[in-house]
Protein backbone atom coordinates (compact mmCIF):
# COMPACT_ATOMS: atom_id res chain seq x y z
CA UNK A 1 0.00 0.00 0.00
CA UNK A 2 2.74 2.33 0.48
CA UNK A 3 4.32 1.35 -2.44
CA UNK A 4 1.52 2.55 -4.14
CA UNK A 5 1.21 5.73 -3.05
CA UNK A 6 4.43 6.25 -3.25
CA UNK A 7 3.69 5.88 -6.88
CA UNK A 8 0.85 8.01 -7.06
CA UNK A 9 2.73 11.25 -5.41
CA UNK A 10 5.16 10.53 -7.99
CA UNK A 11 2.83 10.22 -11.14
CA UNK A 12 1.99 13.97 -9.63
CA UNK A 13 5.28 15.32 -9.15
CA UNK A 14 6.34 14.30 -12.47
CA UNK A 15 2.96 16.10 -14.07
CA UNK A 16 4.11 19.46 -12.06
CA UNK A 17 7.60 18.57 -13.50
CA UNK A 18 5.97 18.32 -17.07
CA UNK A 19 3.68 21.69 -16.64
CA UNK A 20 6.53 23.74 -15.21
CA UNK A 21 8.83 22.52 -17.77
CA UNK A 22 6.84 23.82 -20.29
CA UNK A 23 5.93 26.69 -18.85
CA UNK A 24 10.01 27.61 -18.76
CA UNK A 25 11.06 26.48 -22.38
CA UNK A 26 8.35 29.34 -23.33
CA UNK A 27 9.46 31.56 -20.89
CA UNK A 28 12.87 30.95 -20.88
CA UNK A 29 15.67 34.03 -22.16
CA UNK A 30 17.87 32.68 -24.55
CA UNK A 31 21.22 31.19 -23.13
CA UNK A 32 22.85 33.06 -26.01
CA UNK A 33 21.40 36.23 -25.92
CA UNK A 34 23.64 39.29 -24.47
CA UNK A 35 22.68 40.31 -20.95
CA UNK A 36 20.19 38.11 -20.69
CA UNK A 37 20.96 36.56 -17.36
CA UNK A 38 20.26 40.14 -15.80
CA UNK A 39 16.56 40.59 -17.31
CA UNK A 40 13.94 40.66 -15.24
CA UNK A 41 12.11 37.09 -16.68
CA UNK A 42 15.57 34.96 -15.87
CA UNK A 43 15.42 34.34 -12.09
CA UNK A 44 11.44 33.94 -11.52
CA UNK A 45 11.46 31.18 -14.94
CA UNK A 46 15.15 29.40 -13.76
CA UNK A 47 13.43 29.04 -10.51
CA UNK A 48 10.29 27.52 -11.81
CA UNK A 49 12.75 25.17 -14.14
CA UNK A 50 14.73 24.54 -10.68
CA UNK A 51 11.09 23.44 -9.29
CA UNK A 52 10.28 21.00 -12.16
CA UNK A 53 14.02 19.65 -11.94
CA UNK A 54 13.38 18.37 -8.20
CA UNK A 55 10.03 17.67 -9.08
CA UNK A 56 11.45 15.14 -12.17
CA UNK A 57 13.79 13.48 -9.72
CA UNK A 58 11.06 12.52 -7.48
CA UNK A 59 9.11 11.70 -9.52
CA UNK A 60 11.25 9.07 -11.43
CA UNK A 61 11.40 6.86 -7.83
CA UNK A 62 8.16 5.71 -9.27
CA UNK A 63 8.24 5.26 -12.43
CA UNK A 64 11.34 3.04 -11.88
CA UNK A 65 8.95 1.21 -9.15
CA UNK A 66 5.98 0.55 -11.13
CA UNK A 67 8.15 -1.23 -13.81
CA UNK A 68 11.01 -2.54 -11.67
CA UNK A 69 10.22 -6.07 -11.99
CA UNK A 70 9.92 -6.06 -15.62
CA UNK A 71 12.09 -3.65 -16.70
CA UNK A 72 15.06 -5.48 -14.88
CA UNK A 73 18.78 -4.63 -15.09
CA UNK A 74 18.24 -2.25 -17.84
CA UNK A 75 15.71 -0.27 -15.91
CA UNK A 76 17.81 -0.62 -12.63
CA UNK A 77 21.00 1.08 -14.60
CA UNK A 78 18.84 3.60 -16.27
CA UNK A 79 16.94 4.12 -12.92
CA UNK A 80 21.17 5.41 -11.61
CA UNK A 81 22.47 7.18 -14.65
CA UNK A 82 19.25 9.48 -15.15
CA UNK A 83 18.95 10.09 -11.10
CA UNK A 84 22.08 11.00 -10.53
CA UNK A 85 23.09 13.05 -14.07
CA UNK A 86 19.16 14.84 -13.74
CA UNK A 87 20.89 15.22 -9.92
CA UNK A 88 23.81 16.77 -11.10
CA UNK A 89 21.75 19.34 -13.91
CA UNK A 90 19.33 20.31 -11.44
CA UNK A 91 22.54 21.74 -9.23
CA UNK A 92 23.55 23.38 -13.03
CA UNK A 93 20.22 24.96 -12.89
CA UNK A 94 20.26 26.67 -9.08
CA UNK A 95 23.76 28.16 -10.58
CA UNK A 96 22.36 29.36 -13.04
CA UNK A 97 18.96 30.54 -11.34
CA UNK A 98 20.79 32.26 -8.69
CA UNK A 99 24.87 32.63 -9.07
CA UNK A 100 25.00 33.54 -12.91
CA UNK A 101 23.21 37.00 -12.45
CA UNK A 102 25.81 38.02 -9.83
CA UNK A 103 28.57 36.82 -12.06
CA UNK A 104 26.95 38.89 -14.94
CA UNK A 105 26.92 42.21 -12.62
CA UNK A 106 30.90 41.92 -13.04
CA UNK A 107 32.70 44.34 -15.58
CA UNK A 108 35.01 41.70 -17.19
CA UNK A 109 32.22 39.16 -17.33
CA UNK A 110 31.03 37.27 -19.98
CA UNK A 111 27.78 38.64 -22.08
CA UNK A 112 25.92 35.10 -22.21
CA UNK A 113 24.94 32.58 -19.75
CA UNK A 114 26.13 30.00 -22.19
CA UNK A 115 29.53 31.57 -22.04
CA UNK A 116 29.26 31.85 -18.52
CA UNK A 117 28.44 28.00 -17.99
CA UNK A 118 31.54 26.88 -20.43
CA UNK A 119 33.98 24.54 -19.27
CA UNK A 120 36.06 27.30 -20.29
CA UNK A 121 34.44 30.23 -18.34
CA UNK A 122 34.17 31.78 -14.60
CA UNK A 123 32.82 28.10 -13.23
CA UNK A 124 35.23 26.14 -14.91
CA UNK A 125 35.34 23.43 -12.58
CA UNK A 126 31.90 23.00 -11.81
CA UNK A 127 31.06 23.19 -15.27
CA UNK A 128 33.42 20.79 -16.21
CA UNK A 129 31.72 18.22 -13.70
CA UNK A 130 28.00 19.27 -14.90
CA UNK A 131 29.23 18.90 -18.63
CA UNK A 132 30.46 15.15 -17.91
CA UNK A 133 27.36 14.84 -16.47
CA UNK A 134 25.27 15.17 -19.51
CA UNK A 135 26.39 11.62 -20.45
CA UNK A 136 24.78 9.85 -18.08
CA UNK A 137 22.05 11.76 -17.79
CA UNK A 138 20.84 11.38 -21.36
CA UNK A 139 22.22 7.78 -21.77
CA UNK A 140 19.78 6.91 -18.59
CA UNK A 141 16.90 8.19 -20.29
CA UNK A 142 17.29 6.62 -23.19
CA UNK A 143 17.74 3.27 -21.86
CA UNK A 144 14.92 4.37 -19.46
CA UNK A 145 12.54 4.62 -22.72
CA UNK A 146 13.65 1.47 -23.99
CA UNK A 147 13.10 -0.27 -20.72
CA UNK A 148 9.41 1.37 -21.05
CA UNK A 149 9.48 -0.57 -24.32
CA UNK A 150 10.47 -3.35 -23.16
CA UNK A 151 8.83 -3.69 -19.79
CA UNK A 152 4.75 -2.96 -21.51
CA UNK A 153 3.75 -1.71 -18.08
CA UNK A 154 3.89 1.67 -19.10
CA UNK A 155 2.93 3.12 -22.69
CA UNK A 156 5.28 1.70 -25.02
CA UNK A 157 5.09 5.12 -27.00
CA UNK A 158 5.60 7.67 -24.07
CA UNK A 159 8.76 5.63 -23.72
CA UNK A 160 10.00 6.04 -27.33
CA UNK A 161 9.07 9.92 -27.36
CA UNK A 162 11.56 9.93 -24.28
CA UNK A 163 14.20 8.62 -26.97
CA UNK A 164 13.64 10.98 -29.25
CA UNK A 165 13.06 14.00 -27.18
CA UNK A 166 16.80 13.37 -26.06
CA UNK A 167 18.10 12.56 -29.60
CA UNK A 168 16.46 16.57 -30.32
CA UNK A 169 18.23 17.69 -27.43
CA UNK A 170 21.92 16.63 -28.40
CA UNK A 171 21.05 19.42 -30.81
CA UNK A 172 22.74 21.97 -28.22
CA UNK A 173 26.09 20.91 -29.16
CA UNK A 174 25.87 23.12 -32.24
CA UNK A 175 25.45 26.33 -30.27
CA UNK A 176 22.73 29.17 -30.98
CA UNK A 177 21.28 27.33 -34.27
CA UNK A 178 20.14 24.06 -32.38
CA UNK A 179 18.76 25.94 -29.45
CA UNK A 180 15.41 25.73 -31.04
CA UNK A 181 15.94 22.30 -31.70
CA UNK A 182 16.41 21.57 -28.08
CA UNK A 183 13.16 23.07 -26.58
CA UNK A 184 11.60 21.05 -28.83
CA UNK A 185 13.33 17.89 -27.12
CA UNK A 186 12.44 18.76 -24.25
CA UNK A 187 9.10 19.84 -24.83
CA UNK A 188 8.66 15.98 -26.39
CA UNK A 189 10.13 14.84 -22.83
CA UNK A 190 7.32 16.64 -21.26
CA UNK A 191 4.48 14.97 -23.24
CA UNK A 192 5.95 11.71 -22.79
CA UNK A 193 6.47 12.65 -18.57
CA UNK A 194 2.73 13.49 -19.04
CA UNK A 195 1.09 10.60 -21.17
CA UNK A 196 3.37 8.23 -18.55
CA UNK A 197 1.28 10.30 -15.56
CA UNK A 198 -1.72 9.33 -17.29
CA UNK A 199 -1.19 5.98 -17.17
CA UNK A 200 -0.99 5.76 -13.50
CA UNK A 201 -3.12 7.72 -12.63
CA UNK A 202 -6.01 5.69 -15.00
CA UNK A 203 -7.63 2.72 -14.07
CA UNK A 204 -5.39 0.86 -16.34
CA UNK A 205 -2.63 2.26 -13.66
CA UNK A 206 -4.32 1.49 -10.91
CA UNK A 207 -4.76 -2.60 -12.22
CA UNK A 208 -1.19 -2.36 -12.60
CA UNK A 209 -0.30 -1.44 -9.04
CA UNK A 210 -2.42 -3.95 -7.93
CA UNK A 211 -0.34 -6.04 -5.43
CA UNK A 212 0.16 -9.89 -6.60
CA UNK A 213 -1.52 -12.31 -4.71
CA UNK A 214 0.17 -15.92 -4.10
CA UNK A 215 -1.08 -18.86 -5.73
Amino acid sequence: MATQKLIRWSAIAWLLSALTGIISIVLSPSDFAQNAVLGSLWTPIHAVLTISYMLFLFGLVGVYLVQADKAGRLGSIAFVLTFFGALMLTAQVVVATWILPVIALQPDAPKTAFEMLDPSGPLAAFSSVVFVAYVPAGIGLILLGIATMRAGVLPRWAGLLLIIGIVLDLAVLVGPSGELIVKVGDVVVDVAKIWIVYALLSEKGAVALQPKTAT
